[in-house]
C-alpha cells in the first residue's frame, strides 16, 4: 500500500497572532506597529502583505489597543510589562480558537511571500511547532499546534521568558527562511524595505 502524504494545512485552519508587546528599546521605545512610512503604519503594511486568508487575527500588544483593534478581530493587552515574547506566545495560544496558530511580529516586512507554506508544510503529528531562522538567528515567526501551550506554560512557571528555551523543546523544529530575522527599528529602515520589497 502506498503511504498517503499528509494533506496541506490551509491558512483558514490557522489564527494569525501578531506580537506587538515589545518594549521597542532599539526604536526609541516607540510602538513599532504605529511607525509610519509612505502614509501607512508598519502594522498595516505587515498585515496587508502577510495577513490574508487566516481564520482570525489576534494582536497581543503592550498599549494602544484602540489602534490594534482596527486591524484585528481581537486584541490582548499585556497585564504586566517586560514579560518577554514567551508570555506573548502563551497569551495567543490560550486565546486561539483554531488548532493552529501562525505568529509574526508587528514589525515584520522582510519575510518571503511563501513564509507560511514553508513553515506549515513541516508540521506533522510529531512536529507541533516550526520556527523560522535566518542566518542562524532565531525569530518569533512560527507556526504552532495549540498543544505547544502546555510546554510554554511549563517554561513560564520555571521563570523562563526567552524564546530560546522553547526552541529546544521536544517537537519543535527550525527552518531557514531568509529575511525572517530582519525587523524595523527606524523609519528610514522601513522606507528602504518599501523600496526593495522581499520576493
Amino acid at each position: 500500500m502506498i503511504p498517503q502524504s499528509r494533506p496541506k494545512l490551509h491558512r483558514s485552519e490557522f489564527t494569525l497572532g501578531v506580537l506587538a508587546g515589545g518594549s521597542g528599546v532599539r526604536a526609541g521605545r516607540r510602538d513599532k506597529g504605529l511607525m509610519i512610512a509612505g502614509g501607512r503604519t508598519l502594522l498595516e503594511r505587515t498585515l496587508e502583505r502577510y495577513g490574508g486568508g487566516f481564520a482570525e487575527v489576534i494582536t497581543c500588544c503592550r498599549e494602544n489597543a484602540w489602534f490594534y483593534s482596527r486591524f484585528s478581530n481581537r486584541v490582548l493587552c499585556d497585564v504586566k510589562a517586560g514579560q518577554g515574547p514567551l508570555q506573548g506566545l502563551s497569551a495567543l495560544l490560550a486565546a486561539t480558537q483554531t488548532q493552529y496558530l501562525a505568529v509574526i511580529p508587528c514589525d515584520q516586512y522582510s519575510l518571503p511571500l511563501n513564509w507560511f507554506e514553508r513553515l506549515s508544510s513541516a508540521l506533522s503529528p510529531t512536529v507541533i511547532g516550526v520556527f523560522a531562522t535566518d542566518d542562524d538567528t532565531h525569530t518569533p515567526c512560527c507556526v504552532l499546534n495549540r498543544d505547544v501551550h502546555s510546554q510554554v506554560t511549563a517554561l513560564l512557571t520555571q521563570g523562563k521568558r526567552s524564546l530560546m528555551a522553547l526552541y529546544e523543546c521536544e517537537g519543535l523544529k527550525h527552518i531557514a527562511v531568509p529575511g525572517a530575522g530582519m525587523d524595523v527599528d527606524h523609519t528610514h529602515a522601513l522606507h528602504g524595505m518599501i523600496r526593495r520589497p522581499p520576493q
